[in-house]
C-alpha cells in the first residue's frame, strides 16, 4: 500500500515538474539559454495565484490569468533583457538569469513574498477520491491530469502548427532556421512568453499543495534542472520521461529513506547519465 501510495504522490509531482521542465527544455532548446529566473517565475505563478484567489477568483479563471499575465511578462523581459546577449557566450546568459532571478525575489520579498501563503482548494476540488485501495486528495489527481492535458496541448501545438514548425527548426539548427527567414528575435519573444506562462501555470496549479512564497521556486528548479539532464538538453520528449522519473525518485526516496538520500539517489542518477548517456533518454539532447 505504501508503495502505491508513494507511486500516485510520485505522479503529482512529476506532472508539476513536467510543466515547469517543458518551458525550460523550450527556452533552452531554441535560445540556448539556461534560464536561472525560471524558479522566479514559478514563485510569481504561485503567488499571483494566491492572490487573485484572494480576490475571489475561481480557480479556472486564476489558472487562465496567471500564465496570460506571467507569459507577457516573460515577453517583456526576453525583449528588454535577454535579447540583448543573445549571441554571447553561454555563461553570460548564465550569469544575468541568476541575477535576475535574485532581482524577482527581491521584488516577491518587499510583496509579501517573506510569509508561507496558502491557497485553498476549491469546494468542488476538495475532498478524496478512492484509487488502488487508497484515498487520493481530488486536487492532486486534479494536477497530474491538468499538467499530463497541457503537455499533449503543447506537442500537438508544437507538432500541427506554422509556430511550432518555426519553434522545431530553430531548434533543430537555429542558423539554418534564420536562413529559411524565420524571424529569431520575434520566435525568441514568444518562446520565452510561453516557457513563463508554463512556469506560472505549474506554480499556481501547484500553490495548494507547495504553499506561496518568493522562494518555494528554488527547489523545483534544482529538480528541473536534473530533469533535463536526464531527458537530454533540448529534448522534449525526454524532459516527459525524466519529470516522472524524477517525480518518483525523489518521493519514493523521501518515503524510504529521508529527503537528503532522495536527492543523492537523484544526483547519483544524473552524474551516471552524465558520463555514459550525456545525450538523456533518447539521444536527442545537445551536450554544447
Amino acid at each position: 500500500m505504501l508503495a502505491i501510495s508513494l507511486a500516485l504522490n510520485g505522479i503529482v509531482l512529476g506532472s508539476v515538474l513536467l510543466l515547469f521542465s517543458l518551458g525550460l527544455t523550450l527556452i533552452y532548446g531554441v535560445g540556448r539559454i539556461v534560464n536561472f529566473a525560471h524558479g522566479a517565475l514559478f514563485s510569481i505563478g504561485a503567488m499571483l495565484g494566491v492572490w487573485m484567489s484572494g480576490q475571489g477568483m475561481p480557480l479556472w479563471a486564476t489558472l487562465i490569468a496567471t500564465p496570460l499575465v506571467v507569459g507577457l511578462l516573460g515577453v517583456v523581459l526576453d525583449w528588454a533583457i535577454l535579447a540583448r546577449i543573445r549571441d554571447r557566450p553561454m555563461v553570460d546568459s548564465l550569469l544575468l538569469t541568476f541575477g535576475l532571478a535574485l532581482f524577482i525575489t527581491g521584488v516577491l520579498y518587499e510583496f509579501g513574498g517573506r510569509n508561507v501563503q496558502i491557497m485553498p482548494i476549491p469546494q468542488s476540488l476538495d475532498g478524496a477520491i478512492g484509487l488502488f485501495g487508497l484515498t487520493l486528495p481530488v486536487y492532486r489527481a486534479f494536477v497530474s491530469v491538468l499538467g499530463i492535458a497541457l503537455a499533449a496541448g503543447l506537442f500537438l501545438f508544437l507538432k500541427n502548427s506554422d509556430w511550432g514548425l518555426r519553434v522545431r527548426a530553430a531548434n533543430d539548427d537555429p542558423e539554418m532556421g534564420a536562413c529559411l527567414g524565420i524571424d529569431r528575435e520575434m520566435l525568441m519573444h514568444s518562446v520565452v512568453g510561453v516557457s513563463a506562462a508554463l512556469a506560472a501555470i505549474s506554480g499556481a496549479a501547484a500553490a495548494p499543495i507547495f504553499t506561496a512564497y518568493a522562494t518555494v521556486g528554488d527547489k523545483i528548479l534544482i529538480l528541473a534542472f536534473m530533469t533535463v539532464i536526464l531527458g537530454g538538453l533540448g529534448s522534449l520528449r525526454g524532459a516527459v520521461v525524466a519529470a516522472y522519473v524524477v517525480g518518483l525518485i525523489i518521493v519514493f526516496g523521501e518515503g524510504y529513506f529521508g529527503g537528503q538520500m532522495a536527492l543523492m539517489l537523484l544526483f547519483v542518477l544524473v552524474m551516471a547519465m552524465l558520463i555514459n548517456w550525456p545525450r538523456g533518454f533518447f539521444g536527442e539532447g545537445r551536450t554544447e
